[in-house]
């Protein structure tokens, strides 16, 4: 008789339901529209083969009149679904100039295995597995579908990447995960005036029950969103996604310090656990694992805590963490003007005075003194950045095997052109602890730099899952999803992080751009009121030719005139370095020529161009102008080649999205 494929496979903790068109992991059944099924289907059932798009889009959609960005889109979800790491896979593989392909565990293909039935299931008994013919040629089921569940990297990010705890696979969790978000402590102090030291009190008990495996804590931008706003447990627990919910307040009278933290269930707001700490302020470090330790015993679950400390490349002393405290608010709270940057400054050089053995404070002091530098400029800026380069030598004497020092060997490594080697080891330091934006978002701009669009995007929306409040992450998104053609998901992108808080700035700017182009809906007025919103806002948007924009858009040639007025006259446009404005413009309206003109005066603008040495994120203009053909442009091409994108190509055989070789000595984009 003849042997039909089973109708249900597992493997490991994903439980594949062909007839019900169903998919599990880790217990939970995961939503996956139809068309992202049947692509899963096509791919899994024949393992080991290559599938062109054209194939996968005829296969599936029953012809090609299909745009590449909507099987992009497919892709991601499948990987969302299975816990894919698109920059690592183990199973679902971009075959890069082709397609896809679905790699089969042998020994899932060659044995007899029995699979139990999901969750809930009300089939009967299991489902054998298909054994392998004999002839020694690979078992191709004709539907049959075997996947595995691995690592979910990032951040987390990034960054690229997130203040949260260490990073966890798929697997490490159990399926009754426990959910929490630490939220922001209530300053109670007499003056007012501790806030800081409340919100370092709960991130720090944040990052430290994060590492525990069977707890997902939710990261600190999105815990953090409801300081200041009286929500009931109910309501931050539905936005965040999570069970728990751990609140605190901090009193402080001189030396005295009075810690209150209340564990509650975030349903109905019933408290589960609450403890008061009185202590000495030089036993807040004990406070903060006491914390993490009773917390964890309520949930159940086991951590092993983690100080800020020598290990961490921290302190010991409580008035030097105190200033990092301070210092580490005005970065969170993003306040990147010149007179939080001059106290940042202050309070960075208070702390390596004071312990000169603290490698974050040196690291916090190094980045301030580059901060200074942007906002100064000149002679200054050339000041500044000098001793910040003799405080990153200081961070490597001191502390060769910190993550700081790597970090700073992974960006040496890249100036040097071994963009390769840079790219190996800004990985490693990304997983290799917490993934704070800090440690994790150098690697995400090298890879999205590399023109790694696909791959950037699925690390960054793993991001978002720890972090759905966070702002930066949905504006990265949008430009992320808007470079790979994904002007469907930019949009839906667009509108969710409308509703975040923080400067929509940037975010309306891509949708402008995206407006101009025709790729989102609406007509000239949305694209006047984009206008308006963006005009005199920050300095790209503050010059003459952005201002006489405004008058012409709906003259298209008229518009165009203006960018070749700004290319001629640099200060027309507000200088070389907003130039990607007009590149934007030159890119929405189709006109590619120009487009890689403006982009080309741009680049030569940055530090280390003519050396093939700029900074990862210089790059991201490369691949920030999708709409017209200026990826196939032969200048464009030059570019990549004298920007050193096109050598990595060759050396890994890892060739951008879109971009495949051509013989030996050429090569095309599109």
């Amino acid at each position: 008789m003849p042997q039909f494929p089973p109708q249900r496979f597992a493997f490991d903790d994903v439980v594949i339901d062909l007839a019900g068109r169903r998919l599990w992991r880790a217990g939970r059944e995961q939503a996956l529209e139809p068309k992202a099924f049947a692509v899963l289907a096509l791919l899994a059932g024949a393992p080991g083969r290559a599938f062109t798009r054209d194939e996968i889009l005829d296969a599936v959609w029953g012809h090609r009149h299909v745009t590449q960005s909507v099987l992009n889109r497919i892709m991601s979800l499948l990987r969302q679904a299975l816990g894919e790491d698109a920059a690592h896979p183990r199973r679902l593989h971009t075959v890069h100039g082709i397609g896809y392909r679905f790699d089969l565990p042998v020994a899932a293909a060659g044995t007899e295995a029995e699979v139990p039935a999901p969750p809930g299931d009300d089939g009967a008994g299991t489902v054998p597995a298909a054994p392998a013919p004999s002839g020694g040629h690979r078992h191709r089921p004709a539907i049959a579908v075997i996947v595995m569940a691995v690592v979910l990297s990032m951040l987390a990010a990034l960054a690229w990447l997130l203040p949260s705890g260490p990073w966890r696979t798929a697997t490490d969790r159990p399926a009754a995960e426990v959910s929490l978000a630490v939220l922001p402590f209530e300053d109670l102090s007499r003056a007012g005036d501790q806030g800081y030291l409340a919100d370092g009190l709960a991130e720090q008990i944040l990052d430290q029950l994060a590492q525990a495996p069977a707890l997902r804590v939710v990261g600190r931008t999105s815990s953090f969103s409801f300081k200041g706003r009286h929500e009931t447990p109910r309501a931050i627990g539905r936005k965040l996604g999570v069970d728990h919910l751990l609140q605190g307040s901090v009193r402080r009278e001189g030396d005295r310090l009075r810690v209150t933290a209340q564990l509650l269930r975030a349903a109905d707001g019933r408290y589960l656990w609450s403890k008061t700490y009185a202590r000495e302020l030089r036993d807040v470090f004990a406070v903060q694992d006491e914390i993490s330790r009773d917390v964890a015993l309520a949930l159940s679950v086991k951590l092993n805590v983690a100080r800020f400390n020598r290990g961490q490349g921290g302190t010991t002393q409580v008035e030097v963490y105190e200033r990092y405290l301070r210092w580490r608010g005005i970065v969170m709270a993003e306040h990147f003007d010149l007179e939080h940057d001059r106290e940042r400054l202050r309070l960075a050089r208070e702390m390596v005075a004071m312990d000169p053995q603290c490698v974050l404070c040196r690291d916090a002091l190094a980045a301030s003194l580059n901060a200074m530098a942007q906002e100064l400029g000149g002679a200054q800026a050339r000041q500044l950045r000098a001793e910040a380069q003799q405080v990153r030598a200081q961070i490597a004497r001191i502390a060769p095997d910190s993550w700081m020092a790597r970090r700073e060997r992974a960006n040496a490594l890249w100036r040097e052109g071994s963009r390769a080697e840079a790219i190996v080891l800004a990985r490693q330091i990304a997983e290799s602890g917490p993934p704070s934006k800090e440690r994790v978002w150098d690697y995400v701009f090298m890879r999205y730099a590399m023109g790694h669009l696909d791959d950037t995007i699925a690390l960054v929306e793993q991001a978002r899952a720890v972090e759905p409040m966070a702002l930066y992450l949905s504006r990265d998104l949008q430009y992320d999803y808007t470079a790979a053609r994904r002007y469907a998901d930019a949009e839906s992108e667009y509108l969710r992080g409308r509703t975040l808080e923080g400067s929509q700035l940037e975010p309306d700017a891509v949708a402008f751009f995206r407006q101009l182009a025709g790729r989102r809906p609406g007509g000239i007025e949305e694209l006047r009121g984009l206008h308006q919103r963006l005009l005199g806002k920050g300095r790209d948007f503050d010059t003459p030719f952005f201002a006489a924009l405004g008058g012409a858009l709906d003259d298209r040639a008229a518009m165009l005139a203006l960018v070749r007025k700004a290319l001629a006259d640099p200060s027309y446009g507000g200088g070389s370095e907003r130039a990607y404005v007009w590149t934007s413009v030159a890119d929405a309206l189709g006109d590619a020529g120009l487009a890689v003109a403006t982009l080309r005066a741009g680049l030569e603008a940055q530090e280390g161009f003519a050396e093939g040495a700029m900074a990862p994120a210089a790059y991201v203009a490369l691949w920030n102008a999708p709409y017209s053909d200026l990826r196939a442009h032969p200048d464009f091409k030059k570019l990549l080649v004298q920007t050193g994108v096109a050598g990595y190509w060759r050396q890994t055989g890892h060739w951008g999205d879109g971009c495949q070789p051509l013989g030996t000595q050429d090569f095309q984009c599109r």
